[in-house]
């Protein structure tokens, strides 16, 4: 009887020592469990997970003539990330829209300019994908900066090499000399060239090369005539 009596002791012992650890466990997990509860019990849960994910994978519509600039964009720059590619045509949709010009002349000047190249700089100095030069690019940001808040005073010439701001700035420039000169012709060369130049030219009754304008509305004209991809 004496070792029956113990060996039921250890048992209970044993039993209590279990409940224990339960208890201990229990004690731990509760709270997950009780946070976890609403979310398997609740009919609405799947539903409101379900208008999450859609909402997480939607893609804002892009109109045919953001496609279009896309599509001018990556056959010229293929090397470059898709969503870089993106960016690049959303700037230049949004700046040609912003001050009244055509997108596709705009892409037919980085076109002659630079090759949709960024970080070009040429013999004078001209830099980025519009070809600004540096001080060119100083007075722009001086102009414009009430409108994206630069500062002339901060500005660098590597600033150039940034294809937003580089885009920012010459369709900016751009749309001033369309305004300054009676022509397009003119405004194109002024902005190859230096308006200070053709200005003084005119004045002069000078003879005003028109090769750049012309290869430029060239390319303008085939960038017209093809067709946006279909995505």
């Amino acid at each position: 009887m004496e070792k029956r009596h113990k060996k039921t002791l250890a048992r209970t012992l044993n039993c209590g020592a279990t409940g224990t650890k339960l208890a201990f466990v229990f004690t731990l997990f509760a709270p997950a469990l009780i946070a976890f509860n609403p979310l398997t019990t609740d009919p609405d849960s799947s539903k409101i997970t379900h208008i999450v994910k859609i909402v997480e994978v939607a893609e804002k519509p892009r109109s045919r003539e953001l496609v279009k600039i896309f599509s001018v964009v990556r056959s010229h720059r293929p090397d470059i990330t898709e969503a870089e590619t993106w960016r690049v045509s959303e700037a230049i949709l949004e700046e040609s829209a912003k001050r009244k010009l055509d997108p596709l002349m705009v892409l037919a000047v980085i076109q002659v300019e630079s090759g949709f190249q960024y970080t070009m700089v040429s013999p004078v100095g001209a830099r980025g994908i519009m070809q600004i030069m540096p001080e060119t690019g100083k007075f722009l940001s001086e102009s414009m900066s009430g409108e994206y808040g630069l500062r002339a005073a901060s500005f660098r010439p590597e600033a150039l090499d940034d294809p937003l701001l580089n885009i920012r700035l010459g369709v900016y420039y751009l749309h001033g000399l369309t305004k300054q000169f009676p022509s397009l012709n003119l405004a194109l060369v002024a902005y190859n060239a230096g308006p200070a130049e053709i200005q003084s030219r005119l004045e002069k009754n000078l003879d005003v090369s028109d090769e750049y304008a012309n290869l430029v509305i060239e390319t303008y004209q085939s960038y017209k005539k093809s067709k946006p991809p279909t995505f």
